[in-house]
């Protein structure tokens, strides 16, 4: 009886604790340790794992789906701290339902199984160019979808800007979830990383790189459980918030450092041009505190061909916390293309 009750206060405490951001983190943090040890959920029958390279690094990516039977390529570009897997809701839909299309996925430079690469590599730039590998290795021909979350989203602006003929043709459709054109040096996640604390971390790696690692229980510990507490704003399974908690745990430091100053900062503006003439969906949750609603209209303001979409009560983390409004709106695209 003891034991049953033991286990009921300790329900009732978790309960009390998730209904806040500080308790939710407070909850993280009692499972610090635990954040990297279960990678489970992830990608699951991946047919072909490869290393490309983009300038000069080793990239890893993903494919899934047979490439001879393929009438079109989704390509998903995770956020920043993510890695390919956090879209494998959207992976099984789509092997679900749309066997016949293929995904492609990328661990951008500084995150997931690419690992860590110097600071000043890492730039959106750079992730576009991570992008365009894949794509060449994985899907050199036929129709492609960009799918881009948060940071991915920037990237896939950046990529359809820089697109060549060929290639700008080849792009019938695109994803953008909660992502922004413009920039964000004060407000969301941004702010999150200009915070004394994660000043400090960054200017500690920057004068003493060698000495990087004894700063990082200090970072995770801190940036892990706020990054993973501060996006879910719906009654998310745990074990979801656990697996992005690691994702965010494994992050390198030296991706932290280097994607600082482009976050702050980067806009896509000037992709307007690129877009006329290109269908597809920006995907906003009503809570979001890190990309808000306001950057959600001003991409369709330079986009007309998108269609907005808010996801009621749900947060940042879009294909975690609310993966079916995506999966319906790649499903809608590929029925799309006839």
């Amino acid at each position: 009886m003891d034991t049953q009750r033991g286990s009921l206060r300790g329900k009732a405490h978790k309960a009390r604790l998730k209904m806040t951001p500080n308790g939710r983190r407070q909850l993280l943090l009692e499972r610090g340790a635990a954040f990297s040890k279960n990678r489970i959920p992830g990608l699951k029958h991946v047919d072909r794992h490869t290393i490309v390279d983009s300038d000069g690094l080793s990239i890893h990516t993903y494919m899934v789906g047979h490439a001879e039977n393929a009438t079109a390529t989704v390509v998903f570009i995770h956020g920043f701290t993510l890695a390919a897997e956090v879209y494998y809701m959207q992976v099984d839909y789509l092997q679900t339902f749309y066997p016949n299309i293929k995904s492609v996925l990328i661990d951008a430079r500084g995150h997931g199984a690419t690992g860590q690469v110097r600071p000043e590599l890492c730039t959106i730039e750079g992730t576009a160019n991570d992008v365009l590998a894949a794509i060449h290795e994985h899907a050199p021909t036929g129709p492609l979808i960009l799918v881009g979350h948060s940071l991915g989203g920037l990237t896939a602006l950046n990529l359809v800007k820089r697109a060549d003929h060929s290639l700008r043709k080849r792009i019938v459709g695109m994803v953008l979830v909660a992502t922004s054109i413009e920039s964000l040096s004060t407000q969301g996640l941004p702010q999150v990383l200009a915070s004394p604390l994660a000043d400090n971390i960054k200017n500690a790696v920057e004068a003493a790189p060698n000495d990087a690692q004894k700063f990082r229980q200090y970072a995770t510990t801190f940036l892990a459980p706020t990054l993973a507490t501060a996006v879910f704003q719906r009654d998310t399974n745990d074990e979801v918030i656990d697996f992005h908690a690691a994702m965010i745990h494994e992050t390198p430091l030296d991706t932290f450092v280097g994607f600082f100053d482009d976050l702050q900062e980067h806009d896509e503006l000037d992709a307007a041009p690129a877009l006329e003439g290109l269908k597809g969906y920006v995907l906003a949750g009503e809570l979001d505190d890190v990309t808000p609603i306001s950057q959600a209209d001003r991409i369709c303001e330079v986009w007309p061909g998108a269609r907005l979409q808010i996801a009621e009560g749900a947060g940042h983390m879009l294909p975690l916390e609310a993966p079916g409004i995506l999966n319906n709106a790649i499903g809608n695209i590929l029925d799309g293309l006839g």
